[in-house]
């Protein structure tokens, strides 16, 4: 195989040759130069990626800023007016109002005066202002009767006294807070002795008339005197109007309608809290209680909404406000905003401040700030920027609290890294903004498929593919027709040594005089003309392949006696050694018409079928012959019962030169013609030639010719 090999490779040196100087080095040198400038083209735009990622951080940063900048503005502005230097706290609120109208970024503001605590006036009312007193005389005798009548209510338990005592002191005070405070008395004392209407009464006289009142304690009266009614309807029996009394509480309470500490919010938001679902456990109507649930249970969301600013406010208060008042007096007044974030209680905090001036404009009197809602600025604000940018690519934006916390995206949304990482100046915001590609990458975004460079290589090796396959598969039908031949010489060798050596041993015996017997030497002679007649149908068959592929093969059909041809034929062929120990049967139709025909290529057609029949019978060497018609044909068959053919090489047996496994392993030999020459001849005279066929039990084969045909 390997000399085989060399053979072919040598005799196709050319055509390799030109393959490689026309195809091959041309299509490495250009596939070089596509790889490199595809290499070229994807730094190229991975550049063209980081810069447009270092311009959209850059915008995003920008866009930010500008936000928190019109905020510090605002705050400048507010902390040079006048109602704030002068500590007007009730026209601040106001002022405050229309300037942070409507900003989105605020979640607390707080104003911290000197020596005071801070106040949150968008959460917290105005403190009230409780007139003073003009009285100054009665003032000390008022003061001994209400401890009087105090005596009566506490000590003594005579109710009835303390609120004539009660109702004494609200007609001789002329304090607008003091008469509110003796009306809260005398409600509380009908409260104790039954007589809720009454006390009812009262509590709404001071909600009517006295709004502004508050307790001894620093309470306002108006939030205890509704608590308090809606205790005495609960007394009442009247469960639906104490409800809704405790709800309507319950919700003023939750918009922070009086100015209440963080413990007095909660000890009475929780007792009225208590009190509705207390109320809303005893048996009512079910359709009356469906409407206060719902009602209640938006009112609990609120609550813990609110908790959650009053926590706001004390980590502002305990936790911001003194470092910021630190940093103030560390520096003279500059209008400059402070800016300022620190994580408290896992709560990130970004806080711009301004300092207010004193009335000079030269000292720091006190301290505006503003928390910023950091939810607004990641959910909205950054996604609206993020849209706004054009991106020529897919990309990602990931922004991530400086302590590794992820703010907005997912971390790492592809393998590659982030072409672009940038901050905020002074780490304020703490945030880190990564811009990653995504798809991939920057490589990734490149599409080869668009490239005409990629097609350019992809064609290239489509080429070399297919220039590679034609050569390989020249190369391979070179050495097959190589070994076909090699076969092809070791078997017509073997044909011919066979009847030759027989020739020449018969004709050695008859010179030397050896044969003296003349019916041994005519036997001899005719030996010698058997293996002459092999011969020369040897001979005569490979002429016939050669003037077959050369196109020169001519037939003489003349009309003939298929049947009596057959017969001669058969009768020749049992006289042959070759069929010695045969068993020929004929059976031939008596109504076979006469057919044009070339009688010699028939006759070795035949010939060539029952020297076959002969060689693969090795052990049961019968063969039959039938010639028969039907309407259409004349069917020639030629039948044994040898070792018969594999069906995977059926369609193999009329290829020039094939030789079957089953060949092989019987050590017969053949040139592999005998069939390709009875199909061409079969073909030639318009028929077609089947076969039959069973490993084990025989092979039949068919020659089919038509009746009717035109004659060539």
């Amino acid at each position: 195989m390997l000399e085989n090999l060399k053979l072919a490779l040598k005799r196709q040196k050319k055509l390799i040759l030109i393959f490689c100087l026309t195809i091959f080095i041309p299509s490495i040198s250009l596939s070089v130069f596509g790889i490199r400038a595809i290499r070229n083209e994807r730094f190229r735009l991975a550049e063209q990626i980081e810069n447009e990622h270092r311009l959209a951080a850059e915008d995003l940063k920008s866009q930010i800023r500008s936000h928190l900048e019109e905020l510090s503005s605002t705050l400048e502005s507010l902390a040079q007016s006048s109602t704030l230097m002068q500590q007007d706290v009730a026209n601040f609120k106001k002022l405050l109002d229309d300037g942070m109208a409507g900003n989105s970024l605020v979640e607390q503001v707080f104003v911290a005066f000197n020596g005071e605590e801070p106040f949150f006036p968008l959460f917290q009312p105005v403190p009230f202002v409780v007139p003073s007193s003009s009285e100054t005389s009665s003032e000390g005798i008022l003061q001994e009767r209400l401890k009087s009548a105090e005596n009566y209510e506490f000590s003594q338990k005579n109710y009835k006294r303390a609120a004539s005592l009660y109702q004494n002191l609200f007609n001789r005070s002329q304090s607008r807070n003091f008469k509110a405070r003796m009306l809260a008395s005398m409600a509380r004392c009908l409260f104790k002795v039954g007589d809720y209407q009454a006390a009812i009464r009262n509590y709404q006289r001071i909600c009517d008339d006295y709004p502004e009142s508050v307790s001894s304690t620093g309470m306002p009266l108006v939030l205890i005197s509704r608590l308090q009614m809606a205790s005495c309807y609960r007394n009442l029996g009247e469960s639906q109007t104490s409800i809704q009394f405790f709800l309507d509480l319950y919700r003023d309470i939750m918009r922070m309608q009086w100015p209440l500490k963080e413990a007095q919010f909660k000890t009475y938001a929780t007792l009225v809290e208590d009190a509705i679902h207390e109320g809303l456990l005893e048996n009512q109507p079910e359709v009356q209680l469906e409407d206060f649930k719902e009602d209640f249970d938006l009112l609990k969301n609120l609550h813990q909404e609110k908790s959650e600013q009053w926590a706001v406010v004390k980590d502002i208060s305990q936790g911001v406000v003194p470092e910021l008042r630190a940093r103030q007096n560390a520096q003279a007044y500059a209008s400059t905003p402070l800016q300022y974030q620190k994580i408290i209680n896992g709560r990130n905090y970004l806080i711009s401040a301004v300092q207010i001036p004193d009335s000079s404009g030269i000292r720091v009197a006190d301290l505006l700030g503003v928390k910023i809602k950091e939810q607004h600025l990641i959910e909205d604000v950054i996604p609206a920027a993020i849209r706004s940018i054009p991106f020529s690519h897919p990309s990602h934006v990931v922004i991530s609290h400086l302590s590794g916390k992820i703010l907005l995206g997912e971390k790492n949304p592809s393998t590659e890294p982030a072409t672009t990482t940038e901050f905020f100046r002074d780490n304020f915001p703490p945030w880190r903004i990564d811009i990653f590609p995504i798809q991939g990458g920057a490589s990734g975004a490149f599409d080869l498929k668009r490239s005409f460079y990629f097609w350019t290589i992809i064609t290239l090796v489509v080429v070399l593919i297919s220039g590679a396959v034609l050569i390989s598969r020249t190369i391979a039908q070179e050495m097959a027709v190589l070994r076909l031949k090699s076969d092809f010489v070791s078997s017509v060798s073997h044909e011919f040594k066979s009847p030759l050596t027989s020739i020449k041993s018969l004709a050695e015996r008859l010179r030397d005089g050896k044969v003296k017997d003349s019916g041994r030497m005519k036997q001899y002679f005719s030996v010698i003309t058997q293996d002459a007649d092999r011969l020369a149908r040897l001979v005569t068959n490979i002429l016939d392949f050669s003037k077959i592929e050369e196109g020169k093969r001519e037939y003489e059909f003349m009309e003939t006696d298929l049947g009596q041809l057959v017969k001669q034929n058969i009768e020749d062929f049992q006289k042959e050694e070759i069929a010695k120990g045969v068993k020929i049967q004929s059976r031939i139709a008596e109504d076979i018409p006469f057919l044009d025909v070339d009688i010699d290529a028939l006759t070795q057609a035949l010939n060539n079928l029952l020297d076959n029949a002969v060689k693969f019978s090795p052990d049961r060497k019968e063969i039959d012959v039938f010639l028969e018609k039907d309407d259409k044909n004349v069917i020639l068959k030629v039948k044994d019962n040898g070792i018969g053919i594999p069906a995977s090489e059926s369609d193999k047996i009329f290829d020039k030169f094939y030789q079957g496994r089953s060949k092989i392993s019987l050590s017969t030999k053949g040139t592999g013609l005998g069939l390709t020459l009875v199909k061409h001849t079969v073909e030639a005279h318009g028929g077609r030639i089947d076969v039959e066929s069973r490993v084990g039990e025989g092979s039949s084969f068919s020659i089919i010719l038509p009746i009717q045909k035109q004659k060539k």
